[in-house]
């Protein structure tokens, strides 16, 4: 199976057990959802004040190469439950499939994680100290919403969404566990 045939197999496993969830589950994901586009959100609006987009710019995405793996099922479901229009990735990208001509196909807050808390040196060397706590705060915060997402589905989707789908496939399990 190609990564565009799992991918796209993975969407249709992963709305048709959300869609299954119980009225009250979906809500409570929902809800931490909506932390989780917040935080992202305050994140790139702090670095975004240190001229993040011209250095990410000039960089023009080293630190996005590899990035296949990035893109989680906690993300994808961040995109259902917020009721969002997911974007198409390009898996012939060298860079990453979720990157276009003009960067990051993805808003801030829609973001993986790894790809939100990821500071380049160059940038990190230009935060202020305060700002460097409150980054560390919203990081801690994010893992304990994506470690909430594990506990209330239970399962672990801190792989790529192509590596956890795979298994679910190949083992023949359903992804949420609850």
């Amino acid at each position: 199976m190609t990564d565009q045939q799992l991918w796209s197999a993975a969407l249709l496993r992963v709305r048709s057990e959300y869609e299954a969830l119980c009225d009250d589950l979906r809500l409570e994901l929902s809800g931490l959802a909506h932390e989780i586009f917040l935080l992202k959100s305050r994140h790139q609006q702090l670095i975004s004040s240190f001229d993040a987009e011209r250095i990410c710019a000039d960089c023009k995405g080293e630190c996005c190469r590899f990035g296949k793996h990035h893109f989680t099922l906690v993300d994808l479901l961040v995109y259902h439950s917020l009721d969002r229009d997911l974007f198409d990735p390009s898996f012939g990208n060298p860079c990453c499939p979720y990157h276009g001509s003009s960067g990051c196909q993805m808003e801030p807050g829609y973001r993986p994680f790894n790809c939100i808390i990821f500071i380049c040196e160059q940038l990190e060397n230009l935060l202020e100290d305060g700002v460097k706590v409150e980054i560390n705060r919203i990081e801690t915060e994010l893992r304990r919403i994506y470690s909430e997402f594990d506990r209330l589905l239970g399962n672990r989707f801190a792989n790529g969404l192509l590596i956890t789908c795979q298994r679910a496939l190949d083992s023949g399990l359903p992804l949420f566990n609850y």
